[in-house]
């Protein structure tokens, strides 16, 4: 009769079982095993998240480090003509703006209309010139930094640094 119940004992599959009585400490256990779970994963979920907050903070690095050298590359005649393309529209919207609100409020005497309209008339012409010659400076190269030919000329015209 004990040769039948050996090779139970040897059996992977039997596994020993333990019977609590205690419903208490059973229940104890209960919340123990699922507390330890919980704060298990909450660890993995905080890793997790501090590699992906890491992650985030290098490509920020990498990209203020990309810019920087950017800017550090652009010539002193580059960054004007960034700027008075940037600033040059709402000159003209402030100006332009200012002029029509005047007129409606009735700030402008009806004898000097025409004077100002011919002012703001001279300053528009004067800044678009500008930015039509920013933007036709700014296309005498290729994105890769090589000349291109203008039209008119037989020379193909330096790259502006």
């Amino acid at each position: 009769m004990s040769d039948e119940y050996e090779d139970l004992d040897n059996d992977p599959k039997n596994k020993q079982t333990y019977i609590v009585k205690d419903e208490r400490s059973a229940l104890k256990m209960k919340r123990e095993e699922a507390r330890a779970s919980r704060e298990k994963y909450k660890a993995v979920v905080a890793r997790e998240r501090e590699e992906a907050n890491a992650q985030r903070e290098l490509k920020k690095q990498e990209i203020k480090l990309e810019l920087a050298k950017i800017r550090m590359s652009q010539s002193a005649s580059e960054k004007a003509r960034t700027n008075i393309a940037l600033t040059t529209p709402a000159i003209l919207v402030l100006l332009i703006g200012g002029f029509i609100v005047c007129l409606a409020c009735g700030s402008i005497p009806d004898e000097s209309i025409s004077v100002a309209s011919a002012l703001l008339t001279l300053l528009v012409t004067g800044l678009m010139a500008n930015l039509r010659s920013i933007i036709s400076e700014g296309a005498g190269t290729e994105e890769n930094g090589k000349p291109v030919k203008k039209p008119g000329s037989s020379k193909p015209t330096p790259p502006q640094k």
